[in-house]
């Protein structure tokens, strides 16, 4: 009896993938989960493991092949028989029927990937890279670390994409095309809640980041302004039962933003916990196509680079995104004094085709008002 093994889908937005390596070969003996290939989606590198115990009897596709989800993939058998080759000719024209589909969409969305590296290399290659990145964030060319190597940087070189670079070069374009924003930006006053942080974190673990805060922040603020988490579905607005929310992690394979779910129903401790086990995974290159799907919103945060503010860019299926600036101390009126306070500044991107500017600036001010009033989103369950 031979088995016919298809592509599988990883995730509920996988729509295709492509062939990195394939680790067996025709005639050889396999086992129930061992690993037959390795995969690349635009979420995330994958291993592709077999359903079932028996033989290789055929490999229908080759390294650099972009198939789509349900393509065959391999023929397994109970043992070394020949196959049928009628059997294997309508496999074969399966195959072949479905990568035509992929090359008829892709001057619209695809690029093509230069795999022609062996299989060693390959799988050399997806040790570098295994689930790196979500669907918009920036990843470069990489090396053993992620980082473009001093060789490549030499003046008047050309440094070609790679398949990553170009999928998140289409992500961008189709952001700024499909997705017309508007900007809102302010300054909080967060004087308290630096201070409140530092009494916090001299006698709690976890420590609280100023991260947790704007998360408890920007979870509870979402409670009171649905419309921010919606998503535009044909002619509807659908609206999530749980507040789910990304962050930008930077890590030394490039940038992330991995969704930390549900974050309306934990305490800022929980929270805490919570988007460290993520950033730990994200930096240990240990994160699921699951956790780069989804979301409502998500939270950048450079001021750790030193960044005053910016404009981040809205990721396609969420409503908005909120760019947050360095701590800096601004001397401040007050009556007839002059006192100096520490101010962050926010700038948030939202998705005029759900929201519009009443709403939003309503939303950026509860998240203002809230880390001006820390101690109010500790007792917050």
């Amino acid at each position: 009896m031979a088995i016919e093994i298809t592509l599988p889908r990883f995730g509920r937005t996988m729509e295709q993938a492509t062939v990195l390596s394939i680790h067996v070969r025709p005639g050889d003996p396999v086992k129930k989960g061992q690993t037959l290939a390795d995969l690349e989606t635009d979420k995330a590198a994958m291993e592709m493991e077999s359903p079932a115990e028996g033989f290789i009897g055929s490999i229908l596709v080759e390294p650099g092949m972009t198939l789509p989800v349900d393509t065959p993939m391999f023929v397994l058998t109970e043992d070394t028989r020949p196959i049928d080759p009628a059997l294997l000719d309508k496999l074969r024209r399966k195959v072949e029927d479905a990568r035509q589909t992929i090359l008829e969409i892709k001057p619209a969305n695809m690029h093509s990937v230069d795999l022609s590296a062996d299989a060693d290399q390959s799988a050399h290659l997806m040790s570098k890279i295994r689930s790196v990145t979500g669907p918009i964030e920036a990843v470069s060319a990489f090396d053993a670390s992620g980082r473009l190597t001093a060789s490549q940087l030499i003046p008047g070189s050309r440094i070609p994409l790679n398949r990553w670079q170009k999928i998140i070069a289409d992500k961008m374009l189709a952001s700024k095309r499909q997705i017309p924003c508007f900007y809102l930006n302010l300054h909080a006053d967060v004087t308290d809640l630096a201070a409140l942080r530092q009494q916090y974190n001299q006698q709690a673990n976890p420590p609280l980041s100023y991260n947790d805060f704007l998360l408890k922040a920007m979870a509870d603020s979402l409670c009171r302004y649905r419309i921010l988490t919606g998503r535009l579905a044909a002619q509807s607005i659908e609206l999530p039962e749980q507040i789910d929310i990304g962050i930008a992690i930077d890590t030394e394979h490039g940038l992330v933003a991995p969704v930390l779910r549900a974050v309306d129903k934990m305490t800022l401790p929980q929270i805490a916990a919570a988007a460290e086990d993520l950033t730990r995974r994200a930096r240990h290159n240990a994160l699921c196509p699951e956790d780069l799907q989804g979301g409502c919103i998500t939270l950048s945060n450079l001021g750790g680079c030193g960044i005053d503010s910016f404009i981040p860019i809205v990721i396609p299926g969420q409503t908005s995104i909120l760019g947050v600036g360095r701590i800096t101390e601004q001397c401040i009126p007050d009556n007839d004094r002059i006192i100096i306070r520490k101010r962050m500044t926010l700038t948030l991107s939202v998705d005029h085709r759900l929201v519009n500017g009443a709403d939003a600036a309503q939303f950026l001010d509860s998240i203002k008002k809230q880390l001006e009033r820390p101690q109010s989103l500790l007792e917050i369950s």
